[in-house]
């Protein structure tokens, strides 16, 4: 069996509100790729921002949990969609290659 990864798109972490990670103010968001996806509730995956760690390596921040429609104190400032961030929390790709 294989296991899939959760497709990863762009997001701004300064749009961090405790689990909550603002995606996007339209319908769709941009993959590691640049092309567009649709969000939709209930899709799993991995929002990623870019980062450098202390030697200006590239140490991406990233956030994995569930697509949900922005909750209305936030859709009032323009969010349609949020993450729901899971145990894992907010981290560095780096952090990932450590357990390893």
């Amino acid at each position: 069996m294989t296991e899939t990864k959760p497709m990863r798109v762009r997001a701004d972490f300064n749009g961090l509100f405790g689990e909550l990670l603002c995606l996007s103010h339209k319908d769709t968001s941009q993959d590691a790729d640049g092309n567009l996806v649709t969000l939709q509730a209930g899709m799993a995956l991995t929002a990623f921002d870019h980062d450098e760690d202390d030697h200006g390596n590239r140490d991406d921040l990233i956030a994995s949990g569930t697509v949900e429609p922005s909750p209305k104190w936030l859709s009032c400032n323009g969010s349609r969609w949020v993450l729901r961030i899971d145990r894992n929390g907010v981290r560095h790709e780096s952090d990932l290659r450590r357990r390893m």
